[in-house]
């Protein structure tokens, strides 16, 4: 395979994970700033930090107009980072991809960048249809999931696009937990209030299996836990790296040369989640260690890159 088809394909994927780490989120503020009472002090600073690079100000501006976050996060052409761009991003790459992708996986992406597209979606915003809307919108990421998982083949194509979906879902998984335990001053034992985490948990996708697994309650030991190692949780940190791992290992038959550089740096990645606890994330600091696991799919990422993608 080209090494551009497989970078195209690479970033499809990232772009599509990341669209959907926007719209759950976007989803659970949307229903917190709905349902919050008198006592809770709400506001979208922590999605506006984790998915834009506007300046404090201009976060501080918009964190409390639910409305405007809405159609700067989905809408706005400005906004590189915004649904609609995002989508189109991942439009093009299939587009020059298209000989390696399923008719159907190409026409549930086009369909997806239609619907952003259409003059009435945005309309929503002011019928007060937002959540309508926004899952709507989730259930089209679904419908692409769903139709890459059953129609494509596990190829090349596949290994590349999963390395993508993971690469981008540990950074946001990763991204989420640093805005929100800052919050609380990375403190473990902050005894914050049930909504809170609450609110963490649905963010992640991870509040069933979170009250299935721990029994007495919110607490944040758990809900790291949870996010960082648990290796059955398809959004941990320690799940995208196992996920990456095996990929790595199915393209060193191919390519053993290029895969040995990665097969090291995704080692040593495991090494540091699978032989962790909540004490030695303690003992570290956990902002220390987000930050760094961050950096380390940056530096994955980076190294896949000149080794796969033939990039400077």
């Amino acid at each position: 395979m080209l090494s551009r088809i497989a970078d195209s394909l690479f970033w499809m994927a990232r772009y599509m994970e990341r669209t959907d780490g926007i719209l759950r989120m976007l989803k659970i503020n949307l229903i917190t700033a709905l349902d919050r009472s008198g006592q809770i002090d709400f506001n979208w600073q922590p999605v506006l930090k984790i998915f834009t690079n506007l300046p404090p100000e201009e976060v501080d501006r918009l964190s409390r107009n639910s409305d405007e976050v809405l159609r700067y996060m989905i809408f706005n052409k400005e906004n590189d980072n915004s649904i609609r761009n995002i989508v189109g991003k991942a439009r093009e790459n299939t587009r020059g991809a298209q000989d390696h992708v399923t008719k159907e996986l190409w026409e549930s992406i086009n369909e997806f960048y239609l619907k952003l597209n259409d003059p009435d979606l945005e309309k929503a915003i002011a019928r007060g249809e937002q959540i309508v809307m926004l899952s709507g919108l989730i259930n089209q990421y679904l419908l692409f999931t769903g139709v890459a998982e059953v129609t494509m083949p596990r190829g090349q194509g596949w290994n590349y696009l999963n390395l993508g979906k993971f690469i981008e879902r540990g950074v946001i998984t990763a991204d989420i937990l640093e805005i929100k335990f800052s919050n609380i001053a990375y403190d473990l034992d902050n005894p914050s209030d049930v909504p809170y985490w609450r609110n963490l948990l649905l963010s992640l996708n991870c509040y069933e299996l979170y009250l299935k697994r721990y029994q007495g309650g919110l607490e944040g030991q758990n809900v790291a836990d949870l996010a960082i190692l648990n290796p059955q949780f398809p959004r941990s940190l320690a799940y995208c790296l196992f996920r990456l791992d095996r990929i790595i290992q199915n393209l060193t038959e191919e390519y053993p040369e290029s895969s040995e550089p990665l097969k090291k740096i995704i080692g040593r990645l495991r090494a540091k989640v699978e032989f962790a606890d909540m004490e030695s994330i303690s003992t570290m600091g956990l902002h220390n260690f987000l930050t760094g696991m961050k950096h380390d799919f940056y530096q994955f990422s980076n190294a896949l890159g000149r080794n796969y993608f033939a990039y400077n």
